[in-house]
């Protein structure tokens, strides 16, 4: 191993990178080989001593979120799996598992084996997850496959306050699957990524989108997809896209999501902005997909499930029964109309220009993966239907 090489981490020994500060200097120049790791000797001395890994015991990070815990639920409906390790944060006292049932029930999740879950305090941001060294052995070596789940969806934190808890948590889950059993890693990425590709897009001031979030997503994807490059760990990077609520259900956290926001705005003030539709993905979709995956012979390393039948706002403008205008015409009414409180951050971009990029990338899902669920029309009638909307204008706000 060349000697310049170091860690980015105490919690990560397994990976070296050309220099402590890998990440930072990738950002700077938007250089995806400046986090090209290197898997340590040791760990790969001991990765090829290992047998070929099993599907019998799966762990879900983060097992309290709103992905979380519908792969917790589909994967313990699957009989290849034995046990579903699932990691929720007690709080407000409640205890990790009384946390995880109130989470199910608000998504109305009721199609789920709970002899076959185990639940259990502990969080990606702290070494070991938190637990006593003993528990983190004994985890290292009963679990096969690992779904990184957890992460902040807070958009106004600068990618240095991310740095050490969620890049810092890719890199204890990576360290985590080189340890006991060989495991496959699968992590939950996001589609906002996509908008850094192009030089400039480095160089920008933060925004409401290009964010120290999508900066922390996009240097924790570069990561992963050299990992599977290389061949250095089977992972599986999944670039989710905007996640709605079930096909069945349509429950999801609503307008905690940006794109709940705007279409919130657009019914208020009457008006919605020309052009395609975000490309999403329902959640149960997103469960199966990375469970199908997962227990596959041959995981893919990326994976990107989404509509791939496109719409376009027309769709949406016709269901919440108003017009169609250009994005400038929209984005000026938006301002005169709503409190700059809440609509700058969102308004801060043609969102036309940034759907066009994140609707750029293909569908990718495992060989032969049904996507008869793409029903455009018949999932939108059901999320609205499933969602409480105020009329934020000033007037109406104010009241």
């Amino acid at each position: 191993m060349p000697q310049d090489l170091c860690l980015l981490s105490d919690d990560c020994p397994s990976l070296r990178f050309n220099g402590k500060f890998a990440d930072l200097a990738a950002l700077s120049t938007g250089d995806a080989f400046a986090l090209r790791p290197v898997l340590d000797e040791e760990a790969r001395a001991r990765l090829d001593s290992l047998p070929a890994r099993g599907t019998d015991t799966a762990l879900v990070v983060g097992g309290n979120g709103f992905v979380g815990a519908h792969v917790v639920a589909r994967l313990s409906r699957d009989p290849r799996i034995r046990m579903v390790l699932a990691t929720v944060r007690a709080s407000e006292g409640r205890d990790p598992r009384e946390r995880l049932d109130m989470t199910l029930r608000k998504y109305k999740v009721t199609d789920v084996v709970p002899e076959k879950i185990e639940v259990f305090d502990a969080t990606p941001v702290k070494s070991r997850f938190g637990l006593p060294a003993a528990r983190y052995r004994e985890l290292a070596e009963d679990v096969d496959l690992v779904f990184g789940c957890a992460t902040s969806n807070d958009y106004d934190i600068p990618y240095l306050g991310m740095r050490a808890n969620w890049f810092g948590s890719l890199l204890r889950l990576v360290q985590f699957a080189t340890e006991g059993k060989r495991k496959h890693l699968t992590y939950v990425g996001s589609i906002s990524s996509y908008f850094y590709r192009d030089p400039d897009d480095f160089r920008r001031p933060d925004s409401w989108w290009y964010s120290g979030y999508a900066q922390m997503k996009w240097v924790n994807g570069t990561v992963l997809r050299w990992l599977a490059r290389d061949n250095l760990l089977p992972v599986t990077l999944c670039d989710a896209p905007h996640v709605l609520g079930a096909t069945d259900l349509g429950a999801d956290p609503g307008k905690t999501y940006s794109w709940w926001r705007l279409v919130e705005i657009a019914r208020s003030i009457g008006v919605f902005w020309k052009g395609a539709g975000m490309c999403y993905v329902p959640v149960d979709i997103l469960a199966d997909t990375l469970t199908v995956n997962a227990l596959a012979d041959r995981p893919l390393s990326y994976l990107l499930p989404r509509n791939r039948v496109p719409y376009d706002n027309e769709l949406l403008a016709e269901l919440l029964a108003i017009r169609l205008a250009d994005w400038p015409q929209f984005a000026a009414q938006a301002s005169r109309e709503v409190s700059r409180f809440r609509t700058a951050p969102l308004l801060s971009e043609d969102i036309g220009i940034l759907i066009r990029k994140i609707n750029e990338p293909p569908t990718v899902v495992p060989p032969g993966y049904d996507e008869s669920w793409c029903d455009n029309r018949r999932l939108f009638e059901l999320y609205l239907s499933n969602i409480r909307f105020r009329d934020v204008r000033l007037g109406a706000y104010r009241r």
